[in-house]
């Protein structure tokens, strides 16, 4: 036997003799950024994260999870904070008068709102993404871009003062049109809400004028599931079959909205949704510091205690994963019962050999003898080929 298979032969029977105790499960634990949109964007937020996972890897009783996309999820968010950065992106164009390079967010910005996001954070937003776009197509002179805004805008909260009179000079009264054949909207579970244009009109099934398909629209959200988005057009019977709303994305953006005292069962949920058994939120606390809490996602409770740490240092990373890591325990838990039998049990008379007198005792020393041996035979012999000459 050569001996590269000796050695191999040799880990794989250590392995197996190791695997009782590598295959202790450790708790998987989830580690979810908390701050804005303005703490992504230097990349700090994710090697942060990254470390912590790090060092909960170097625990004996936690495990970070173990969805790759799912970890990047929970410190990137979903749509809203997407949303919030195209924005943060776009005002810091505008300011410095590149209206194109503003527009162009804000057009993305504009779609994630209308298609992605749920219809809370749709109502809230679009007004100020809305007049920024008005104002920037008409630094661009593109009329029809601004008659759309201008439409839009009117469909939000807000008397919108400060811009009436952009407002006046794009927006087109449509009073006047003919009106369309009306269009009926079916859904799937009934009873959802139905909104034209933003404005609720009511528990499906409902019917309305139809629509210009350019700038109208009809969304349809239930609790549970995920907004839908179409657009408004004349003389049909739209039915619309809703999915159920479980992106991780949206789920960190719904307890990032409620930073520093999200519900401890949308936490749970997040937990629920990347199969750990406990999620860390990390909350900037200042410039250089870290506010650390562990939820215990079956119960659905924050830990008594948060713990503060530096905002960077292997020390401090490595204490907020031994803060979130379950605690080792001495051994099982006994049974009253079997502690009070136990209890009684005579005491086992020790053998006068000692630990050689186990028989386990004698199997280990076999192996290291046999080890011992291949590893000679192996250093004598340089090929497969062993030959044994018999004397007579």
């Amino acid at each position: 036997m050569k001996r590269s298979a000796l050695v191999g032969a040799a880990f794989a029977a250590t392995m197996l003799a190791a695997g009782p105790a590598l295959a202790v499960d450790r708790a998987p634990i989830a580690v979810v950024w908390m701050g804005d949109a303005a703490s992504l964007e230097a990349g700090g937020a994710q090697r942060t994260v990254e470390d912590v996972n790090l060092q909960l890897s170097r625990t004996q009783t936690a495990r970070p999870i173990d969805g790759i996309e799912d970890r990047r999820t929970l410190v990137e968010g979903g749509p809203a904070t997407h949303v919030q950065l195209l924005l943060r992106r776009a005002e810091a164009s505008f300011v410095k008068l590149k209206y194109a390079d503003a527009a162009r967010d804000y057009e993305a910005a504009e779609q994630l709102l209308m298609t992605d996001v749920p219809f809370d954070f749709l109502r809230a937003t679009l007004g100020d993404v809305e007049r920024n776009l008005l104002a920037c197509y008409d630094q661009l002179a593109r009329g029809a871009d601004a008659a759309r805004a201008a439409e839009r805008l009117s469909w939000t909260a807000g008397t919108n003062e400060d811009m009436k009179r952009l407002v006046e000079k794009y927006w087109i009264p449509r009073s006047w049109e003919p009106a369309r054949p009306p269009v009926t909207v079916e859904t799937e579970p009934p009873g959802a809400t139905v909104y034209r244009d933003l404005r609720e009109l009511g528990a499906a099934p409902q019917t309305m004028p139809g629509g210009d398909p350019s700038i109208d629209v009809v969304d349809v959200e239930a609790r549970g599931f995920r907004r839908a988005h179409r657009e408004l057009r004349a003389g049909e019977t739209m039915k619309v079959a809703l999915v159920k709303e479980d992106r991780l994305g949206v789920l960190v953006d719904a307890i990032r909205a409620q930073a520093p005292d999200a519900n401890p069962k949308d936490v749970a949920a997040v937990g629920r949704r990347v199969g750990a058994s406990r999620v860390l939120v990390l909350l900037p606390d200042g410039p250089k510091k870290l506010l650390g809490r562990w939820l215990d996602v079956d119960k659905a409770a924050w830990a008594p205690e948060s713990v503060r740490v530096d905002a960077g240092g292997g020390a401090a990373m490595e204490r907020l994963a031994m803060y979130a890591a379950p605690k080792e325990q001495a051994g099982p838990p006994q049974i009253a019962g079997a502690a009070a039998a136990a209890a009684q049990a005579p005491e086992k008379k020790k053998s006068r050999l000692g630990a050689w007198g186990k028989w386990y005792t004698w199997v280990a020393a076999g192996a290291v003898v046999a080890l011992v041996v291949g590893v000679l035979v192996a250093s004598k012999v340089g090929d497969d080929s062993l030959t044994v000459t018999a004397a007579h």
